[in-house]
């Protein structure tokens, strides 16, 4: 007499023959960048908290070490740039709004600088170009590898690594920084709304050598209110 296996009971034998090569493939990472560039693209307001390290990036005889500022964009900011000048640490504030940039050294008040000026600052808001910032550049990575997913700020991230081209981080970068060569690059999205939470660029950003720079968004869409500072 032969036996007669029941529907469950074969589809258990099934799955336990396939063993764990039975599993989904990983996300497409290209598909997850694109994603996010196309949610990037769509903030309208975000903090965000950098940092600078490895071999010195500088401006204006200036070393970065790190920077935080809140953006509504696209094109206002209110950012606090901590430099250092030999061994002296520095804050310096920078106001962008209305198409106006504001500089305040320490125990100085703000000085309004003229557009020549206001070329050689920094523009965080840059970061959110649609034309050179994150919602172009994302979808533009090259040989992009997916490492998982991970908690950044809480939030369940989808864990992307892509190369970019030395001109394309120029263009993220507002012209600030010309790196040397190609760069590398993770980035942290969210798994639901694909919002970029964290990238780290590590490369030779100057012909100093070996940079990184550390970029935490957070605090998306939130009500932010930029003005122009009394000068």
């Amino acid at each position: 007499m032969v036996a007669r296996l029941s529907v469950p009971l074969v589809g258990f034998l099934l799955a336990a023959c396939t063993g764990p090569g039975s599993s989904s493939p990983p996300p497409d990472p290209a598909k997850i960048l694109a994603a996010a560039g196309q949610a990037t693209s769509q903030v309208k307001s975000v903090a965000a908290d950098v940092k600078f390290t490895g071999a010195k990036i500088q401006f204006q005889g200036l070393t970065l070490t790190s920077a935080s500022s809140k953006l509504s964009l696209p094109g206002e900011s209110d950012t606090t740039f901590k430099v250092k000048q030999g061994d002296i640490p520095i804050d310096l504030r920078v106001v962008t709004t209305g198409g106006r940039v504001f500089v305040r050294l320490p125990f100085s008040p703000f000085v309004e600088l003229t557009e020549q000026q206001a070329q050689d600052i920094p523009d965080v808001s840059k970061l959110f170009s649609a034309v050179s910032g994150l919602p172009a550049l994302l979808r533009a990575g090259k040989n992009p590898t997916y490492q998982g997913t991970e908690q950044v700020g809480g939030v369940t991230c989808d864990k992307v690594a892509a190369t970019y081209t030395a001109t394309q981080v120029a263009g993220l970068l507002g012209g600030q920084v010309t790196p040397h060569g190609d760069i590398h690059a993770v980035i942290w999205a969210g798994s639901s709304d694909h919002l970029v939470r964290k990238t780290v660029l590590s490369g030779k950003l100057t012909s100093a050598g070996v940079s990184q720079i550390e970029v935490d968004l957070h605090g998306f869409n939130r009500p932010v209110t930029i003005t122009a500072p009394t000068t």
